[in-house]
């Protein structure tokens, strides 16, 4: 009869190599599954992107022309 059974592996890999880099993130982990209470950091997280928001609208209007300031030329003349 045929085994049904699956051979058990002698050897199961096992990464000899340490990155030192994880005992420094491994820090930054630490927190993990852990809520804020109230609205934590999310205030920040909006003015941040509204602020982003604006810097790539004032870039999107230079290029335009709807913006137009001494001494940049987007033609490259």
């Amino acid at each position: 009869m045929l085994s049904t059974r699956p051979k058990p592996c002698s050897k199961k890999y096992v990464s000899k190599k340490v990155a030192p880099i994880q005992y420094f993130l491994r820090q930054f982990n630490s927190e993990a599954g852990r809520v804020a209470p109230g609205w934590g950091t999310a205030p920040l997280m909006v003015f941040l992107m509204i602020m982003l928001f604006v810097f790539l609208l004032i870039i999107l209007q230079l290029y335009n022309g709807t913006i137009l300031l001494n001494g940049v030329n987007i033609n490259g003349q």
